[in-house]
């Protein structure tokens, strides 16, 4: 659900941008940015999956049938989130595909889009202004 609200506001991140930098073709630097963030996405959460697998130690296989109605846990008590670093990993392992996803839009749009140098203020541009301009989208005049 967090993915989802924040490919949207990436995707008025990148459209306003390119309607104020004058780029042309508004649309497809739109539409690329909201691809780009749904692919890298993904590969992360892929990623994530094969670290799992690789350093968990529960050979799942093929064989795993699970009943529906079993709402058990998944846990076998040992593996890679077990404790602390398991909780930590966790939530690791959620943020980063997004955070991830976020950092390839900032450094396409940065780079090719604004043709400015790659650093932290260039990066995070305009998301103040986004903010504030929907902020003030919902403002009535009487």
């Amino acid at each position: 659900m967090f993915g989802g609200l924040l490919s949207i506001l990436i995707a008025i991140w990148v459209y306003r941008t390119a309607v104020q930098a004058k780029t042309g073709k508004v649309l497809f630097w739109t539409a690329g940015a909201a691809i780009m963030f749904f692919v890298v996405q993904i590969l992360f959460y892929n990623f994530n999956i094969i670290i799992l697998d690789t350093f968990d130690g529960s050979d799942i296989g093929g064989d795993y049938d699970r009943d529906y109605a079993d709402i058990g846990d998944r846990k076998d008590g040992g593996g890679l989130q077990d404790g602390f670093f398991g909780s930590v990993l966790g939530i690791l392992f959620e943020i980063l595909p997004l955070v991830m996803a976020w950092l390839s839009v900032a450094l396409v749009r940065t780079k090719f889009m604004l043709k400015e140098s790659i650093n932290y203020a260039n990066l995070v541009s305009g998301i103040k202004d986004m903010f504030i301009g929907i902020k003030n989208s919902f403002k009535t005049t009487d």
